[in-house]
């Protein structure tokens, strides 16, 4: 039984991995085109209409640029761990994640620019 706890685990590990590796594919195949979506622009008052609210579409921006988090399990309701959609999430981004890659399995929506 021991070992086959043991195999189950490690099923259950490369299940995941085999998971982060198609969203990542995916994305790969989304971020092709997103310098064609870097076109679209956002002010940061655009940018709060999008909030996940009523129907409407989740998006974040990062370091200028924005990211649909619609559909993110994580970002269920247009909220992630307290932090709010439709909003520059740069500094609570950086605080968490830091060095981490996580932006990639999001798609690129367009730029935040000033006005």
């Amino acid at each position: 039984m021991y070992y086959v706890s043991k195999i189950e685990e490690e099923l259950f590990v490369l299940d995941k991995l085999l998971e982060q590796c198609y969203i990542f594919l995916e994305n790969m195949a989304i971020n092709e085109t997103s310098e064609k979506r870097l076109d679209r622009t956002f002010t940061i008052e655009e940018l709060k209409e999008y909030n996940g609210e009523k129907g409407r579409p989740a998006y974040i921006a990062v370091d200028g640029v924005v990211y649909d988090v619609t559909y993110n399990p994580s970002w269920g309701g247009g909220t992630h761990f307290g932090v709010v959609a439709g909003k520059d999430i740069t500094d609570e981004f950086n605080k968490c994640h830091g060095g981490e890659n996580v932006l990639t399995q999001l798609e690129v929506v367009g730029k935040i620019i000033e006005g």
